[in-house]
């Protein structure tokens, strides 16, 4: 009996935690529109249903974002004894557009890569390898990494995952961080490079990834035996979601530049979601919403724990440095500089080093130097992209481990030639935009 009591507090908890998420997308979206009401309202349903999640949370992703907010409070604990005042509030609301970016795009799952899911016959060859990489690519530059799971269970249906499978799912996912608005990489990088234009390093990531994805496709056909490869039944007719949306927020953009770009997307996000349920006139949308927030939405827990915490880090790294007079700040920050930077943090995210963790780190440091924002976004973005594939330790490395019991330590050695030359393109692109 007291098993199924807690059980039944457990479902509880999630249900109002996805009631708490929707809460912080609608303030988020509100003080976006209208900056005089308060962000840290948003921040607050955000922490809210933090702690309801909080003992859902395992693994290098709970260590992480302990060691963040543990270096974070001790910062402005040391600012407020040193000066008598600590940023209690942008620790609460920091990031909580970014959360409700990456909620609000969630939603997205209930109106894309439905109907392929119940084709039965996996497509096969070459050609379904060069399909499945692309599809991967653009379904998860909207849905995020539910684009994997999407993919992937309809892979390892009949037969588990194949290291080729598993290299195609990484690297298409993983170069979608190099351009996407709707990637948790671009809210992180505009976040944390306030001044960055996505109409300019938006255009810039875009040809990276294709680049990236064709070389890809070649070195795949002869890193494996794709002649055999098991696709996903992807019918690019759906990409009209995907296309719409993208095209929405770069008009909108332009029209409305006053707009934040994040709350841009969470508002249309949500609400090209809700249009398109209603025009395909299902009786079971409404259920389908409801159970969607009570249940999916918190499954963004991780998600959740890490980002809030990095925003009470990013708090304490500006306590310290103002009041100690910290300065490792660069004289200038150029391609050269950015180059140096996208190495050592790539080389951070292989040990394990969540790229969220550099990239405060650094924007802490370099800010003050005046760099050039969009090179250092750029810079940030890069660094999400190769550590993501690369990285054993990543999110979607562990995912993959964790789903489809394939060792994670071996993105290393399928993907470490790619990451090499990736970081060389990266750094030729770094210079050209210098240059430019």
């Amino acid at each position: 009996m007291a098993v199924e009591v807690e059980a039944g507090l457990k479902i509880a908890h999630t249900q109002f935690a996805g009631i708490l998420l929707c809460c912080m997308i609608l303030t988020s979206i509100l003080h976006g529109i209208s900056p005089t009401f308060p962000a840290w309202i948003a921040g607050l349903f955000g922490w809210s249903a933090g702690l309801l999640l909080v003992s859902d949370v395992r693994g290098i992703p709970r260590i992480q974002a302990v060691i963040m907010l543990v270096l974070g409070s001790l910062g402005l604990l040391y600012g407020a004894y040193t000066q008598g005042e600590a940023d209690y509030l942008k620790a609460v609301a920091a990031n909580q557009a970014l959360l409700s970016m990456l909620a609000a795009v969630s939603f997205l799952k209930l109106i894309t890569l439905t109907a392929t899911n119940k084709v039965d016959i996996l497509p096969t060859g070459k050609r379904a390898m060069w399909r499945t990489l692309l599809g991967v690519h653009l379904f998860g530059a909207v849905i995020n990494l539910s684009a994997i799971m999407i993919v992937g269970d309809r892979q390892s249906r009949h037969s588990p995952l194949s290291p080729a499978q598993a290299t195609v799912l990484s690297r298409g996912f993983a170069m979608a961080a190099n351009w996407s608005p709707f990637f948790a990489a671009m809210g992180v990088a505009l976040t944390n490079a306030p001044g960055a234009e996505l109409s300019v390093i938006s255009p810039v990531g875009l040809p990276i990834a294709m680049i990236a994805l064709a070389w890809s496709g070649w070195q795949l056909t002869r890193q494996f035996d794709v002649d055999n490869y098991e696709g996903y039944p992807l019918h690019f007719g759906s990409l009209w979601i995907p296309g719409l949306l993208a095209i929405a927020v770069l008009l909108t953009h332009h029209n409305f530049p006053s707009l934040p770009i994040l709350t841009l997307i969470s508002l249309l996000s949500v609400s090209l979601t809700l249009l398109v349920m209603t025009m395909r006139k299902e009786q079971s949308s409404r259920a389908r919403i409801v159970d969607f927030v009570t249940y999916d939405l918190p499954g963004l827990r991780g998600e959740l724990m890490l980002f809030l915490s990095a925003g009470v880090f990013a708090a304490g790294i500006s306590s310290v440095i103002r009041a100690t007079g910290f300065d490792l700040v660069p004289d200038s920050f150029g391609a050269s500089e950015a180059s140096l930077l996208l190495l050592v943090m790539t080389l951070l995210s292989i040990l394990g080093i969540h790229p969220v963790i550099s990239i405060v780190t650094a924007s802490g440091l370099i800010l003050p130097a005046s760099p050039d924002m969009n090179l250092l976004a750029m810079t940030f973005l890069m660094t999400w992209s190769i550590g993501v594939c690369v990285s054993p330790l990543s999110g979607l490395s562990l995912a993959i481990q964790g789903r489809y019991n394939i060792n994670s330590f071996n993105f290393l050695n399928w993907n470490g030639m790619f990451a090499l030359l990736l970081l060389g393109l990266d750094i030729l692109v770094l210079h050209l935009m210098e240059w430019y």
